[in-house]
C-alpha cells in the first residue's frame, strides 16, 4: 500500500545519500501544478558517508549552498565513535553548515517532565556518573517508546520553539539557497520542518502526506542497520516507519492549539514578514 501511495515521489539520485529529493519537484509532481520553485529546497537522510562523487554532485549539480543538520549532540558523538567515522562531508568547499539540534534541551526537558519519580531517580544517577547513553535510554524506554512517533513529533513542535525559529530564519534568507535539510533518517525531524514549510506555502495536504511517507521506501537500503540503532537505545521497530496518520495528527494539533500553521509560527517568533520571505523564496510566481 505504501508503495502505491508514494510511487510518484522521485527516488534519490545518489548512491551514498539516502532519502534525498527536491521538495519543490516532488510537490509539483504530486499536486500536478507548479506550486514551488524547483532546485531550492532539498531533504535527505544523514550525508555522513557521502562518496567523493556524491559530495561533488551536491555542489556541482544541485548547487547546495547551505546544509542544516537537525541531529543532537549524542548522535554526532555516536557517529564520531562509529567504526567508520567520516566527517569529510562537513568540509565540502562552498557549503555553509548549520547545526540546529531540533530535539535539544527544551525537548529533553519536556520528556523529563513526563518521567515517573523512579525514572527521574535513574536519570539523575546516570547524569551524576556522566553516563549520557544510559540517561538517554531512560528517556527512550520510559517516555519515547510508549508515546510513539506522532506524539513525539507534537512534543517537538510544542517544546523546540527556538530551534524552529532558527531554521526559519535560514529559510527566510535568499543567500541560504539552495538549502538541504537533514537529520538521521530525514523523515521525522526533517519531516516536521518540511511539513511546516509546505503548510506555510499552502501545499495540498495529500501531497505533504505522500512526501512524508515516501521516506519509508527510500530508507529500505539501511533498514536493518537502523533497526539495530533503534533497539540499542530502547526504541521499537515502529520508529523506523512513517505512521500513516502522522501528517493529519500534526495538522489537527496545529489547528486546535494555534489556529493553524501561521499562528504556530507566529507563536515561536516567525513573524509575518519572515513568513512572507520564506514564501517568496519558495513559491512559484506571486502566490501571496
Amino acid at each position: 500500500m505504501a508503495d502505491a501511495i508514494t510511487a510518484s515521489v522521485p527516488t534519490t539520485p545518489f548512491t551514498t545519500i539516502l532519502n534525498f529529493r527536491d521538495v519543490g519537484q516532488t510537490v509539483n509532481q504530486l499536486s500536478g501544478s507548479p506550486i514551488l520553485q524547483e532546485g531550492r529546497l532539498y531533504r535527505s537522510a544523514r550525508p555522513d558517508k557521502a562518496s567523493p562523487k556524491d559530495q561533488v554532485t551536491l555542489t556541482a549539480t544541485y548547487g547546495i549552498r547551505t546544509i542544516v543538520d537537525l541531529r543532537s549532540k549524542s548522535e554526532h558523538l555516536a557517529q564520531a565513535q562509529s567504526p567508520t567515522p567520516d566527517p569529510s562531508y562537513l568540509s565540502i568547499p562552498g557549503i555553509n553548515y548549520e547545526l540546529i539540534s531540533l530535539n535539544g534541551s527544551a525537548f529533553e526537558r519536556a520528556l523529563i517532565r513526563k518521567l515517573p519519580w523512579s525514572g527521574i531517580a535513574r536519570l539523575l544517577y546516570h547524569a551524576s556518573t556522566f553516563n549520557r547513553p544510559a540517561a538517554i535510554r531512560t528517556l527512550t524506554t520510559t517516555v519515547m517508546a510508549p508515546e510513539g512517533l506522532t506524539a513525539l513529533g507534537i512534543t517537538t513542535l510544542s517544546s523546540s520553539h527556538s530551534e524552529i525559529l532558527a531554521v526559519f530564519i535560514l529559510l527566510s534568507l535568499p543567500t541560504s539557497y539552495p538549502i538541504l535539510i537533514h537529520c538521521t533518517q530525514g523523515k521525522d525531524r526533517t519531516g516536521l520542518v518540511i511539513l511546516l514549510v509546505l503548510l506555510l506555502c499552502s501545499v495540498p495536504v495529500g501531497a505533504i502526506d505522500k512526501d512524508y511517507r515516501a521516506s519509508e521506501r527510500e530508507l529500505v537500503p539501511e533498514l536493518e542497520a537502523r533497526l539495530e540503532e533503534l533497539r540499542a537505545i530502547g526504541l521499537g521497530d515502529d520508529f523506523a516507519a512513517c505512521p500513516s496518520g502522522f501528517v493529519e495528527a500534526v495538522l489537527q494539533w496545529l489547528a486546535n492549539r494555534w489556529g493553524g500553521v501561521d499562528g504556530y509560527l507566529e507563536g515561536v517568533g516567525v513573524g509575518r514578514e519572515m513568513r512572507a520571505m520564506v514564501r517568496a523564496n519558495l513559491l512559484v510566481g506571486d502566490k501571496e
